[in-house]
């Protein structure tokens, strides 16, 4: 029977989930893949020593588990697992629980007592409780058994997990640091198996440029009307080729700095090309990329020509993925048993191979290598093992890496012309276009130029390009707007906006205002009612009576296109005598938690001046107040007056806004922020400002509008 090649990829990704300012990682995916897919994806295909698959690994993933191997990444969420439960705030908690009961049930189906702490929690949330009173010692539990299910084959084997999972429950903070340390040990020996896969030919290595960016973008922002012609590009145009060979160079010298050697080939992000980005990518010497076939068949739209064979561009060979059968394994066999879902690719295969004109056809499959097993039954390994050995075994599936087939069959016929694209839709859309992303866009491209127009000294250049590398990444566009969703879009919103705030100040330049607030929500229109009265409550935190706030204005949430996860104001009251301003945000309904010790409220004035009130709560229940300009400069803030129990409350002398006993014509406008644990919770309104005005000797109201 006739043979067909076969060149599986698997990209090994993750963002760059360092916090500039605090050093430390925010979310945990490096570790928990670590703990599951990076090692035993490794493992299961050494078990098949006569398979061939290429392996690509990003800069930005391997910077992380190098430092989760040798213990210097911090990493948020292992340091609140690793706290005592009673002493965690609700803030904490929240994200503890957010992202302990995010995975899919798959994961958890073999730990009852997670299955039952899962229960306790929809069950809260489903009443709008999102924080729920689980006991000390169910949340250590919940930390370990979390842990638990992201064990793969290889942890799960050792006798430290058997005596855990057997244990079930009642576990110890150290039963929880003996389960990270086989964690650690276990990231630590991934280097030393790929190295080996390497060097015995069963896998080729490849990586991405640096922080994972769309490559193409970074050229130009421009090459998106190339890919779709009527995309709304954002106003300020990205356009840095020199930013798209810093990335393809940073993510080779991280790739060699850690395995040891220059690899030949490339995945680009997304499989994103365009005749510029290949171009950068052949100059430092990469052999091949691959990319879908979509992207093929809008290059030949005149003169079609076979995606079962490599085509040369600018002297890059370049691959082109079966697009059906790579979204069969990440998304369609998950949902059949492992023999059915095996047979269905040898079935699929089979059929290639039959209509197969000469030996040098090739089906290439390139899909994400950690995310779909999420969705299989036992981590998808029963169904790789079966499809490993099936490949082999078959007589009509010859498995082979890229450099491979580009040595025996050379390195394909020159391809006139390459479109502009993705692996998406043959397009950017998923990055660009939309108002959010656009959004993001201006931002990076604004910063970008800063940087580029500034005389910081030598000293500082090497961090600010980082902090702008990592701003670059494409995981931050991806969940922005619409199109996708995650239980930590908060997170993912903050790291961008982050590491441009890092940009402006290892620079020595102002960080623009626009980074203080999310960008990823649309605005709201949220109904506002204007001021009716002078008002003069007297500031307790308590809902004293109707009356209190009578006459006030007051802005109401109401949500956007874009629905938010946990909002925590619900409204903000406004309103003014002649001396002061009164302020009073009340507690979203449904929300668990308000403002809670350590946290910090900010009411950052735009006009008349810049002024940022920032009150802070102690543990005792109080404030420490204290203000700044524009410029940073404390400034008297004692007749500031705050207090929060039922109700937060805030009192601001109009002195700070106004010139003295200025009459007349006044108009203000203001947010409201709420910090906690270093990350932004709240900003309220969302994506916009409350602005009023009066006259101060006729009160005629003169303008608003959010």
């Amino acid at each position: 029977m006739k043979k067909i090649n076969l060149a599986i990829l698997w990209h090994m990704h993750q963002p760059p989930y360092l916090e500039p300012f605090s050093r430390q990682n925010l979310l945990p995916w490096a570790f928990l893949h670590g703990m599951k897919d990076y090692h035993d994806m490794g493992a299961t295909v050494l078990r098949h020593p006569a398979m061939r698959i290429n392996v690509n690994f990003t800069a930005s993933l391997l910077d992380q588990l190098e430092g989760y191997a040798d213990g210097t990444t911090v990493e948020r969420t292992l340091q609140v697992m690793s706290r005592n439960p009673s002493e965690l705030a609700e803030a904490e908690l929240e994200y503890l629980y957010r992202t302990c009961f995010g995975g899919t049930d798959l994961m958890a189906a073999g730990l009852p007592a997670f299955v039952r702490l899962r229960n306790l929690y929809r069950a809260a949330v489903a009443s709008e409780n999102r924080v729920p009173r689980l006991k000390p010692n169910e949340i250590t539990d919940l930390t370990v058994l979390y842990l638990l299910s992201w064990c793969g084959p290889t942890l799960s084997a050792t006798s430290t997990v058997r005596a855990l999972v057997e244990k079930g429950q009642g576990f110890s903070p150290a039963d929880r640091d003996l389960l990270i340390d086989e964690a650690r040990k276990l990231i630590k020996a991934t280097k030393g198996l790929y190295g080996d896969l390497s060097k015995s030919g069963i896998v080729e290595l490849s990586t991405t440029p640096g922080t994972h960016p769309i490559l193409p973008l970074l050229c130009s922002t421009a090459a998106a009307a190339e890919a779709r012609a009527d995309v709304v590009l954002p106003p300020s145009q990205f356009d840095s080729p020199e930013e798209a060979r810093r990335q393809v160079e940073t993510g080779l010298a991280r790739f060699e700095s850690y395995f040891g050697f220059r690899p030949a080939g490339m995945w680009p992000a997304e499989g994103s090309v365009s005749p510029q980005a290949v171009s950068i990518i052949g100059s430092a010497g990469i052999r091949w990329i691959a990319t879908d076939e979509a992207i093929l068949a809008r290059s030949s739209a005149d003169v079609p020509v076979s995606p079962r064979r490599p085509w040369t561009y600018n002297g890059v060979s370049i691959f082109f993925r079966d697009h059906f059968l790579s979204d069969q394994i990440g998304f369609v066999y998950s949902r059949r048993p492992a023999e059915k879902a095996v047979q269905d690719f040898l079935d699929e295969m089979k059929a290639r191979a039959a209509t197969a004109r000469s030996e040098d056809e090739l089906v290439v499959i390139a899909l994400d290598g950690e995310n779909a097993w999420e969705y299989y039954q036992d981590g998808g390994y029963p169904f790789l093992d079966r499809l490993y050995g099936a490949i082999v075994d078959s007589d009509f599936i010859n498995p082979i890496t890229f450099g491979e087939y580009i040595d025996r069959f050379g390195p394909g016929r020159p391809l006139h012309r390459l479109a502009t694209g993705s692996w998406i839709d043959g397009n950017f859309d998923t990055w660009i276009g939309e108002p959010t992303k656009n959004r993001a866009w201006d931002m990076l491209a604004t910063a970008r130029q800063a940087v580029a127009a500034s005389d910081m000294k030598a000293r500082n250049r090497e961090s600010v390009e980082a902090h702008l590398l990592r701003a670059e990444a494409s995981d931050w566009f991806w969940w922005f707007g619409q199109g996708h969703s995650s239980i930590h879009e908060r997170e993912f919103d903050f790291l961008f906006r982050r590491n441009l705030r890092a940009v402006y100040e290892d620079a020595g330049l102002q960080a623009p205002a626009c980074l203080d607030r999310p960008v990823s929500e649309e605005s709201t229109g949220l109904p506002v009612t204007m001021p009716s009265a002078m008002i003069s409550p007297r500031i307790t935190g308590r809902r004293d009576s109707y009356y209190k706030w009578l006459g006030s204005g007051i802005c109401s949430f109401s949500h956007g296109p874009i629905h938010r996860l946990q909002p925590l104001i619900g409204a903000v009251r406004f309103g003014f005598d002649r001396e002061s301003i009164f302020l009073a945000a009340e507690k979203f309904a449904g929300a668990n938690g308000f403002i809670q010790p350590g946290s910090t409220v900010r009411v950052v004035f735009e006009s008349p001046r810049k002024l940022t009130v920032s009150l802070m709560l102690n543990e005792n229940g109080n404030f420490s107040i204290s203000a700044f300009d524009g410029d940073g400069n404390g400034i008297d803030a004692e007749k500031v007056a705050a207090a929060s129990l039922d109700v937060l409350e805030v009192r601001i002398p109009q002195s700070l806004l106004f010139e003295r006993d200025r009459e007349g014509a006044k108009a203000v406008s203001f947010f409201v922020e709420i910090e906690s644990g270093g990350v932004d919770q709240e900003r309220f309104p969302w994506d916009s400002s409350i602005e009023f005005g009066w006259d101060s000797r006729t009160f005629e109201l003169q303008g608003w509008f959010v």
